[in-house]
């Protein structure tokens, strides 16, 4: 992974962090990753700790949306083959040449017509189906721009939207509860869609901490947050002087656990597999190593002084 290794590795300490950025690059590999947590053996399909017979169902589809979310489906095409019945996916990466899936480029961190068309072609098509149908989906960093269906929102309006949520000064939870009360597809919203198929969703997280609830503004997670929490935020960060929304543009979130009952939210790989990787090469290197967190965030200009201070 690390291409000039050897022009770097010039003394023993380089040797071992270029190993331990290698052995965590290779935990991540998407490759790797489900060449250990994913298999196909005669229609018995396992996903981490789930288990799918697929001779339940007639048909299987694949939506995947998010930055990498094309490298995942390319893989998984591959690995499902003919019993693949259909499948979608929108990244920002050219055309990766998918056999089936049917492939949108779109935009990022801004929304595009091509997001949206794509968004609301997946809701039209897949708004009838059928407790025979299994559906996977690849949800990656980015799926709250790349996939979304505004219930009442233009492009032009969700633009201006998205712009103020980036210069607001929110957090990405803040950001991603806004999101999704202004979403039909986002805070389970596209569970409700979905609904009654089996739903396997594959989650390759960007979020520190990994809350599912956060992710790509969780379109398959049920959604504990209300109206009342977005209009906090929206009161926090003075939204108003954007001239983006108002508090009346707000929707509710589906809160019925029927459209969860069949939903398995599968977390495939986040920045802790990378730092348990990390963690056990070092360990094996005779070091003792801390682990200090996976969810470090905050200004750059202090994060440095608490991580010396924190080391133990």
């Amino acid at each position: 992974y690390v291409k000039n290794y050897d022009q770097l590795a010039t003394n023993d300490n380089r040797k071992v962090v270029l190993d331990l950025i290698e052995e965590a690059y290779a935990s991540i590999s998407p490759i790797e990753v489900f060449k250990k947590d994913f298999s196909l053996t005669d229609k018995i399909l396992k996903i981490k700790d789930k288990t799918f017979d697929l001779s339940n169902f007639e048909r299987i589809f694949l939506i995947g949306f998010g930055k990498g979310s094309a490298g995942n489906c390319k893989i998984l095409e591959e690995k499902l083959g003919n019993i693949l019945t259909e499948g979608f996916d929108i990244d920002v990466v050219e055309d990766p040449s998918f056999a089936k899936i049917k492939y949108t480029k779109g935009t990022h961190p801004l929304p595009s017509q091509e997001n949206f068309d794509f968004a609301k072609n997946i809701t039209d098509k897949f708004s009838n189906l059928t407790e025979k149908d299994l559906v996977l989906i690849v949800t990656c960093g980015g799926g709250s721009v790349l996939f979304d269906v505004p219930h009442v929102f233009t492009l032009n309006q969700m633009i201006e939207v998205n712009k103020a949520l980036l210069h607001c000064g929110a957090n990405i939870t803040e950001m991603n509860t806004i999101r999704k009360h202004l979403s039909k597809v986002k805070g389970g919203g596209f569970a409700k869609l979905l609904y009654p198929a089996t739903v396997a969703n594959l989650i390759f997280s960007d979020v520190p901490g990994n809350d599912l609830s956060v992710i790509a503004s969780a379109p398959l997670v049920k959604d504990t947050t209300t109206n009342r929490m977005a209009t906090a935020i929206y009161e926090k960060y003075k939204l108003k002087e954007y001239n983006a929304l108002t508090p009346a543009d707000f929707i509710e979130t589906p809160k019925e656990e029927k459209y969860f009952a069949k939903v398995y939210n599968i977390l495939m790989l986040s920045n802790l597999t990378a730092l348990n990787a990390m963690e056990k090469k070092a360990r094996s290197l005779g070091y003792e190593v801390y682990l200090m967190t996976d969810r470090l965030q905050g200004d750059t200009r202090t994060m440095g002084e608490k991580l010396i201070n924190e080391t133990p």
